[in-house]
């Protein structure tokens, strides 16, 4: 098996790609973290991945490894091909919203695929409070149409089956469904900067025994729900946007799961910018106020858009039998607007309890600050695992977040 290096990916490229001819000459960067990091813009968690440009073109090329870089834990590098192939489906749906594919080689785990850093990392652009006037509507429809067309109410039965069966992705998914729904991300350890009323605060969280009912309710759903083909890992560090173009990256994570993971898993980041909103710098109070209504209006869009779109793909080409139901759209809309707040709190609290690092809050450098941001998500998350199958409306949850947020900002 072939190991990409800065030193041998550029012969690698000559010897088994023809169609793509570089030009001396050509710049190798290394992205992700560990050892090789050169740019924090990648994610590195689980695969090498290697920016390659010359002076007329820039192209991504990604390596599975056997491991997790960060833990050491075994992991099928046979995602790799997984990815690349989704990839190849989801560019027939969306192919506004998916990077170019170029090549791929599943005997060494390799692919190749069109460089979108000419957009930026929406995550860093949130945190800039820069805003993005088609993010929602555009995250909205790839995911309404990846998730319509790969599911039950567009295929065949036979085909929807064979095509969860194919991407079972066993190997991986106990990433997610331990990761985040068992804590092992979070609950082991918790953010020391934040002190001890934080952690005292978390650790009774996941000692609730209603929240952890919750938890293993929503963790059984998330595994025996299998309504589509999830992306998996849909969050702002895995989207490069502008203005007016988005392009999706990293979707190894796929797997059968409800239509609701992936707008919880958004969600999720998006409630905690709002958090740090509520508190980093700002050059004047009203522009706090412009960018927190900004964010709130994103949550929203996030699933009427969503709904709006997946409906319409409904209406032109749902099976008959289910066009036909009366009352299937609107049960099936208010199942998925209360499981995404759910999957939402979930995703959300094994991040911000725990040490791994959030970028969300990262334009925060006053601790005491930065704590009170964090409390503020971990009350969120709380809530919402009090409240998620309760909410009828996306007025709802939202309501309850800004009522939350004023009381803590009344704290300070």
């Amino acid at each position: 098996m072939i190991i990409l290096t800065k030193e041998n990916i550029v012969s690698y490229i000559n010897d088994n790609v023809p169609s793509i001819k570089l030009e001396e000459p050509v710049q190798v960067n290394v992205i992700g973290d560990g050892e090789l990091s050169e740019d924090v813009e990648g994610d590195g968690y689980c695969n090498f991945v290697f920016r390659v440009a010359d002076a007329h073109s820039s192209y991504i090329v990604k390596q599975s490894t056997s491991h997790l870089r960060r833990r050491g834990q075994p992991i099928t590098p046979k995602r790799n091909r997984y990815e690349y192939e989704i990839m190849q489906l989801r560019s027939k749906i969306v192919p506004q919203y998916v990077p170019s594919l170029y090549h791929g080689d599943f005997e060494n785990n390799i692919f190749i695929m069109e460089d979108v850093s000419n957009l930026k990392l929406v995550r860093y652009q949130m945190n800039e409070n820069h805003r993005l006037p088609e993010l929602a509507s555009q995250a909205a429809q790839y995911l309404a149409a990846t998730h319509f067309y790969t599911s039950e109410f567009y295929l065949d039965s036979e085909e929807f089956r064979s095509l969860l069966s194919y991407f079972m992705n066993a190997e991986i998914r106990h990433v997610m469904e331990d990761g985040i729904f068992l804590g092992i991300f979070g609950s082991d350890e918790f953010d020391p900067a934040c002190g001890p009323d934080f952690e005292e605060y978390c650790r009774n969280i996941y000692k609730d025994t209603e929240i952890t009912f919750q938890r293993f309710k929503l963790r059984h759903l998330f595994m025996s729900k299998s309504e589509t083909l999830i992306h998996g890992d849909f969050h702002t560090s895995n989207m490069f946007a502008d203005d007016t173009h988005l392009k999706v990256i990293d979707m190894e994570y796929t797997f059968g799961a409800p239509f609701s993971y992936d707008l919880g898993f958004i969600l999720a980041n998006i409630i905690s910018q709002f958090c740090s909103a509520a508190f980093r710098p700002f050059e004047e109070e009203s522009e706090r106020k412009v960018c927190l209504s900004y964010l709130i209006s994103i949550m929203h869009l996030l699933y009427t858009d969503y709904i709006q779109y997946f409906f319409e793909y409904w209406e032109k080409d749902a099976k008959l039998e289910y066009k036909l139901a009366k009352g299937y759209k609107e049960s099936l809309a208010l199942d998925i607007l209360r499981e995404c707040f759910g999957f939402a709190a979930c995703a959300n609290l094994c991040r911000v309890c725990g040490t791994m690092q959030t970028a969300d809050f990262d334009h925060i450098t006053d601790n005491h600050l930065r704590t009170q941001a964090k409390f503020l998500s971990i009350e969120i998350d709380e809530l919402l695992f009090r409240k998620w199958f309760t909410y009828n409306t996306i007025e709802e949850p939202l309501d309850d977040m800004i009522t939350l947020l004023k009381k803590r900002r009344e704290l300070l």
